[in-house]
């Protein structure tokens, strides 16, 4: 195919597609690569309990690599692999979390994007497409993986910077020393098409801003262990991750974007141009281009006490 033409959305309309409603309950879909870390459960469990809030629709499950694996599982080497233990660890969270209504889930990726031209055509990408044209209002997309996904649908068509607001864990601070995150060096190529097609965009950076979302594990195994289903499968997974030594805090990333469309008073933002990626990982910016909504500060005790008594009660 070719280079897809984006939507120029007008000031007023990336306003409105940027605004999460204060009141209400609100479309969300989550894209992970749940099976990558512990952290995307976390998201995933505290959504589906937020129901009054969020309407979770659909999970869908994101590529990933990772060579940091410990004895539990050996490294995953290619991007479909990942997608393939995500989908599968996607429904054993669900599965844990007792409430009448659950999403749906659908396999995402198998390969990084290419280039501009070859996006993927997968089960998440087609469900993103229709979905978003028949929501009501603006749907919310939380993005907490490589965004290869959310990429390929935008590509594929256009016309759902119209339709969706992304809400992408991506990168790391702009005033960083660099912006080699993983889920950006992930997929560069799909990075870039959120940055640049002129899609609703809310970053959180990581390093500079989400990892304040900091505890520990000790302080996990208190509060959930022996409680709800789902809660007590957090509490005893999160001893596993192999680079969480003795002391070391642990920092539940993918919360962030889940506790902003439950209440953005929580956090501090502000409204800039979009940045552009460089090859070297670090950011240059250009007052020219669109604007996003870019993550500043998080007040961490908001989110872990509502996410702590709703993980409790399961």
């Amino acid at each position: 195919m070719t280079k897809p033409t984006f939507p120029s959305l007008t000031l007023t309309q990336r306003a409105a597609l940027l605004d999460v409603p204060d009141t209400g309950r609100v479309p969300v879909v989550i894209d992970s690569d749940t099976f990558n870390e512990i952290d995307d459960q976390y998201a995933i469990a505290w959504a589906m309990l937020n129901h009054e809030r969020i309407d979770l629709q659909a999970v869908y499950a994101a590529p990933f690599t990772n060579s940091m694996f410990n004895d539990t599982h050996e490294a995953v080497k290619e991007a479909k692999v990942g997608m393939d233990l995500s989908y599968d660890e996607i429904f054993r969270v669900i599965d844990k979390v007792h409430v009448a209504s659950k999403p749906a889930v659908f396999r995402g990726a198998t390969a990084y994007l290419k280039d501009l031209a070859t996006p993927e055509r997968t089960p998440a990408v087609d469900d993103l497409i229709e979905r978003a044209k028949n929501c009501e209002g603006t749907l919310q997309v939380i993005a907490i993986g490589a965004p290869t996904n959310i990429a390929s649908a935008l590509m594929i068509e256009p016309s759902l910077v119209e339709k969706i607001h992304v809400l992408w864990l991506g990168g790391h601070a702009f005033d960083w020393e660099n912006t080699y995150e993983y889920n950006m060096l992930q997929d560069i190529a799909a990075s870039r098409v959120l940055l640049d097609s002129g899609v609703a965009l809310t970053l959180f950076p990581c390093m500079g801003v989400t990892n304040t979302l900091a505890t520990s594990v000790p302080e996990l195994e208190h509060y959930l262990l022996n409680t709800s289903e789902i809660g007590h499968y957090l509490g005893s997974e999160s001893s596993k991750c192999p680079w969480i030594g003795f002391g070391n805090r642990k920092v539940v990333w993918d919360i962030a974007p889940v506790g902003y469309v439950l209440d953005a008073s929580w956090y501090t933002s502000h409204i800039v141009p979009s940045p552009v990626l460089n090859d070297n990982f670090t950011w240059s910016f250009d007052h020219s281009r669109h604007p996003i909504r870019v993550i500043k500060y998080i007040e961490r005790d908001h989110l872990f006490v509502d996410m702590f008594k709703k993980l409790i009660k399961g």
